[in-house]
């Protein structure tokens, strides 16, 4: 054991000095207040204990027993009395305090030790010697160089009243220096050392949180300066999202007008074959770049996407997805089939939306990969997994890819980035379906140069799905539109005469505007209400398209609340019309014009009981 160890240093500082001392009062501050006051307290008990005892005394002495008594408690209640103030809170004023409170008590148990018969002042008054050391050393918690000359004082009167006050003879006096006297000491020592131990662990304490607050003062600095740079990460991603929904939005624009007056063109110039080819090269061209918006639109979809579960008729589904896909591979020389067996393949537990994409794009990715061969979906009960495979003769996987072909934008047979493959995520939105949705996996194997199999894992369904009875065609739902009045804006002339023309073709009775401003006169007519609103959300000035439907449904507030289709170019997710009050329908100006038609016909007719019923007018 060092030396150094029995030694107190103050800090270098002063002002780490003062702040140490003022941390140590408050510190223990409670624990002197509660030692001081049970003390004193204990006093007063004994005192009274003891002055009923003291009958060997004659009545002078037990009155100065008595006074004496009453002086040491007087002396010790003040300075505790003062300490439940804010001056305990001081450490020059708590040390005084505790000196004071200690001479009191020291000086009465002295006076008493003179003044009790010697046996009864040793069973008696030493005793309370100890109790009165343990506490100033224990309980008052009072620095080393306090303690050392306080008690030291203490130690001194004591055996100066042993000596000044002697018990018989010389022998007996001698006697009573060396027994009665020796523990006190011996306290002092003990005491003083355990002082200083406290006093080093009460100052490496108090270093360690000041370490530790100024450490966590940094910590709050840092985390605020990178709370404040993820503010603004934040702003510049949202930024980064207005704009790329901007331009998103009017790229497609021109894409969408091209579509629908290549449908308008062609149903004027049926009879011409020249021009009829011209327009469906001119026709793919923009079905191909609209894809290709259509990928991203719904890769940026899948991020906030809620999947829904419930029984999906996976036979009904097959069919739906074989059907949309066999007139692609027929027209690039590929056999498209669905392997055919003699019962029914089981429903699943799955998003039916969600499922049927990932699907779509797994069988897309095979006719976009095969030149020549085929293309096979089927599927396979396995236990309580149904697994669902798109089998390819096509170019297959080597290793080195297999790792990659999930990745954003990659493509391992589109060097010169032919458009008619899309921008590879068609492989990255199906691995994102897979892992929204639960309970579902997917796991591919491919030969390089022979072909690939993807297959989909789903759980297979207890419950037996409800039967769609609805098996309208397209046409029979376009026709529903028959005589329907439309109310159509668009800030987009090209796109809004497309529009016009578009459910024009359907038999609609179309009025259309760019702006709010340009309905004003329609409705101040105060004729037959829309049996549909349809606008585009983000127009160019004034109000936005949800701001028009809703004016224009106030205005025919007596017809009920009137549907709305939302057409837009823009990366919005339905949540985000989650405030709009139904009924209402978003789509897509990427959707090809028969699909928006179709869409449309289907939000009208769902909205009747009969689904052919004409509007009624006012």
């Amino acid at each position: 054991m060092r030396w150094s160890q029995f030694v107190v240093r103050k800090f270098g500082s002063e002002a780490v000095e003062r702040a140490f001392r003022m941390d140590y009062a408050r510190r223990y501050a409670g624990q002197r207040r509660l030692a001081g006051t049970i003390f004193t307290l204990m006093w007063i008990a004994f005192s009274i204990h003891d002055y009923w005892r003291l009958d060997r005394l004659d009545p002078g002495g037990i009155n100065h027993v008595g006074l004496v008594q009453l002086a040491g408690a007087v002396g010790m209640a003040i300075p505790v009395w003062l300490t439940w103030g804010p001056r305990a809170f001081d450490e020059r004023w708590a040390v005084g305090l505790m000196c004071v409170w200690t001479l009191s008590c020291w000086l009465a148990l002295m006076r008493m030790i003179v003044t009790y018969p010697i046996d009864l002042a040793i069973r008696e008054v030493f005793p309370f010697l100890y109790l009165t050391l343990f506490v100033i050393f224990t309980s008052f918690r009072l620095r080393a160089i306090t303690v050392a000359w306080l008690v030291g004082l203490c130690v001194v009167t004591f055996r100066m009243t042993l000596y000044l006050w002697p018990r018989g003879s010389a022998a007996t006096q001698w006697d009573d220096w060396i027994t009665r006297g020796r523990m006190v000491p011996m306290m002092y020592i003990v005491g003083t050392v355990v002082s200083i131990q406290f006093e080093r662990a009460a100052r490496r304490e108090f270093i360690f949180r000041r370490t530790l607050h100024a450490a966590k003062a940094r910590v709050d600095a840092a985390s605020r300066v990178v709370r404040q740079q993820n503010e603004r990460m934040r702003e510049l991603v949202k930024e980064k999202e207005r704009f790329f929904s901007s331009a998103y939005h009017d790229i497609q624009q021109p894409l969408a007008a091209i579509n629908l007056f290549i449908r308008s063109a062609r149903i004027k110039l049926e009879d011409e074959h020249a021009a009829s080819h011209d327009l469906d090269v001119i026709e793919e061209t923009a079905r191909d770049i609209l894809d290709m918006f259509k990928d991203i639109q719904d890769y940026s979809e899948l991020g906030s996407y809620v999947p829904h579960l419930a029984p999906v008729d996976t036979q009904d589904l097959l069919t739906e997805v074989f059907e949309q896909y066999l007139e692609p591979a027929r027209s690039r020389g590929i056999e498209f089939r669905s392997s055919v067996r003699q019962r029914r393949p089981p429903p699943i537990d799955s998003d039916r939306a969600l499922f049927k994409r990932a699907l779509s794009n797994l069988v897309s990715n095979a006719i976009k990969n095969t030149a020549a061969g085929g293309v096979v979906i089927g599927w396979v009960e396995i236990g309580e997994r149904l697994r669902i495979d798109v089998w390819d003769t096509g170019v297959g996987i080597s290793a080195e890819h297999r790792d990659a072909i999930f990745a954003e934008y990659y493509q391992i047979s589109n060097p010169g980035r032919d458009r008619s493959k899309g921008l590879g995520l068609g492989l990255s939105i199906v691995h994102r379906v897979v892992g929204i949705l639960p309970k579902h996996s997917m796991r591919f194997w491919s030969v390089e140069g022979r072909g690939s199999r993807f297959s989909m894992y789903a759980p297979i369904s207890e419950i037996t799905p409800v039967v769609e009875t609805d098996n309208r065609s397209n046409d029979a739902f376009t026709s529903i539109l028959k005589d329907k009045y439309i109310l159509l804006c668009d800030d987009e002339p090209a796109v809004l005469e497309g529009l016009r023309r578009l459910f024009l073709s359907a038999g609609a009775l179309v009025d259309t505007a760019e702006s709010m401003a340009g309905f004003e006169a329609i409705l101040a007519d105060d004729g037959r209400a829309p049996d549909i609103i349809v606008t585009d959300i983000r127009l160019r000035d004034g109000p936005t398209g949800i701001e028009v439907a809703e004016r224009i449904r106030q205005h025919f507030a007596w017809a009920g609340v009137l549907p709305v289709a939302f057409i837009t170019g823009e990366l919005v997710s339905p949540h985000a019309l989650r405030d709009f009050p139904e009924p209402f329908v978003l789509l897509r100006k990427s959707s090809a014009p028969e699909s928006t038609l179709a869409e449309v016909s289907r939000f009208v007719a769902a909205q009747q009981p009969t689904g052919f019923d004409h509007a009624r007018d006012p």
